[in-house]
């Protein structure tokens, strides 16, 4: 089996794992596997990996999420998870700015067009 081959097969054993393959391709990939030692090792290396971590399962505590935002509040100095000042609706969102500052240069046009003059007289 070439490498080309070994790196195709390896991308594809998440897949065997997951039993994403239909039958042919599952029957496939297993009989490429022990063809080759090296996808052998990866393949075994895998399903420890995997076995592994599906033993780790354990529900967070309960103040998992506050102790995280707290930790994240203290080291960004409150940039993230701050208090949320009472504005409009909350804090003021990026579209409300950009409406209020096209609708100010809107009416700043419309001054300026109506105080210029509108005819244009050639010079003798």
């Amino acid at each position: 089996m070439t490498a080309h081959d070994c790196d195709r097969t390896q991308a594809r054993l998440s897949s065997l794992l997951d039993d994403e393959l239909s039958e042919d391709e599952r029957q496939s990939l297993l009989a490429d596997v022990q063809a080759c030692s090296r996808c052998q090792q990866a393949f075994n290396a895998l399903q420890t990996t995997v076995g592994q971590l599906s033993r780790l399962r354990q529900p967070a505590p309960p103040t998992f999420l506050s102790d995280i935002q707290s930790q994240i509040r203290t080291r960004s100095r409150g940039r993230f998870f701050g208090r949320k000042r009472k504005l409009l609706f909350g804090r003021v969102p990026f579209e409300w700015i950009s409406l209020v500052m096209i609708v100010t240069m809107l009416v700043y046009y419309i001054v300026t067009m109506q105080s210029s003059p509108t005819e244009v007289t050639p010079a003798p």
